[in-house]
């Protein structure tokens, strides 16, 4: 072979090596293409963990944190948060945030020394994470900055701090009640860290969802009244509260029911639609418009749901069932009418949550 031609195939291998890494370089990550389930766990066993869930198959990996990093992930993982390349996981009982890559699960930081937390958001390089605090306190919300490292502040808010999104400028935060009732929604400003509005909406409002025009609605599931022996001796009514981000005050509230309490909350692709119900003992997943003034009093979905989710892509609702807190749960996929199941696979214990990756 002359000198010339060496090089040229020299040259040609080389410029192949390349770009095939580039190639490489730009394939997703091996739990990226998938939604990921976050499973609950048994209280005081400290088996949470997370399931991934092909969206092209019905190929899961299940126990992806603890086969990842070689330990488990800790105790009741109460929910997450994608953002920035990173998944935030809450866990509850832990009373720590665990923040690993979206793509590989390798974990990168970690909030300690929580107080019962419940959910997060990441805002400006800031990490936002609601809490009850203890029996008989006021919720909070922690804040620190993205990487876990460091504390900045804690805001007080009202009881049983729970859903939290940023919307409008703002970081919203539902105060469930907690242990109790409560009304309310708080309003931080995400620059002073400062509580700008406390509103009042329905009995124990759980999470929110922003539509088509802005708004943020806001799921109130009411909640059960028992007397000293625990016999049912009354209800609080859920309702759909929707909130004018301008005004920061109550546009419309929706009746749904006198004595069911449902707990999750999702919109369509379209904005246009909200997805409503799951949680303990509560059955069917409800649809309703967001000109409506009433709803379908008839379930889209029928089925004891322990959370759901709606694919923010194709629209798919995400169910999820979680039988007992001992053995593996369902994830059920439906078209977004409501038709299917089409697509049933095993998860992890107790599943509540789904972030789409």
């Amino acid at each position: 072979m002359n000198r010339k031609i060496f090089n040229l195939t020299i040259f040609a291998f080389l410029a192949f090596a390349f770009f095939s890494c580039e190639k490489d370089d730009k394939k997703p990550g091996k739990f990226e293409n998938g939604a990921i389930v976050l499973n609950e766990g048994s209280f005081m066993q400290s088996n949470a963990s997370v399931s991934w869930v092909s969206y092209q198959s019905d190929s899961v990996v299940n126990n992806v944190f603890e086969n990842v990093n070689a330990r488990p992930l800790g105790d009741v993982l109460q929910g997450g948060v994608k953002a920035n390349g990173k998944i935030y996981l809450v866990l509850n009982n832990s009373g720590k945030v665990v923040i690993v890559n979206s793509s590989d699960f390798i974990q990168t930081g970690e909030v300690s020394n929580l107080n019962n937390p419940r959910y997060a958001v990441v805002v400006d390089g800031k990490l936002f994470v609601s809490q009850w605090n203890g029996w008989g306190q006021k919720g909070a919300v922690m804040v620190y900055n993205a990487n876990g490292s460091e504390k900045i502040d804690s805001i007080p808010v009202g009881t049983g701090a729970e859903g939290i999104i940023y919307a409008a400028g703002k970081v919203w935060v539902a105060n469930s009640g907690g242990y109790g009732v409560d009304s309310t929604v708080t309003v931080i400003n995400t620059s002073t860290l400062q509580v700008e509005k406390t509103i009042n909406v329905g009995y124990c409002p759980k999470e929110f969802t922003v539509d088509a025009n802005g708004k943020v609605w806001v799921l109130c599931s009411g909640t059960t009244i028992y007397d000293a022996n625990w016999n049912v001796a009354g209800h609080k009514p859920s309702s759909l509260v929707a909130i004018n981000t301008s005004t920061m005050s109550v546009e419309k509230s929706v009746n749904l029911f006198n004595d069911m309490h449902p707990s999750h909350i999702d919109i369509s692709v379209d904005k246009q639609t909200i997805y409503f119900g799951g949680g303990f003992g509560f059955n069917g997943i409800y649809d309703v418009q967001i000109a409506a003034s009433s709803i379908n009093q008839t379930p889209l979905v029928s089925g004891y749901f322990y959370g759901f989710n709606v694919n923010p892509i194709n629209g798919d609702i995400y169910t999820l069932e979680a039988p007992n807190f001992t053995s593996a749960g369902n994830l059920k996929v439906y078209n977004s009418d409501g038709s299917g199941p089409k697509k049933t696979v095993s998860v992890g214990i107790g599943p509540n949550g789904v972030l789409f990756n």
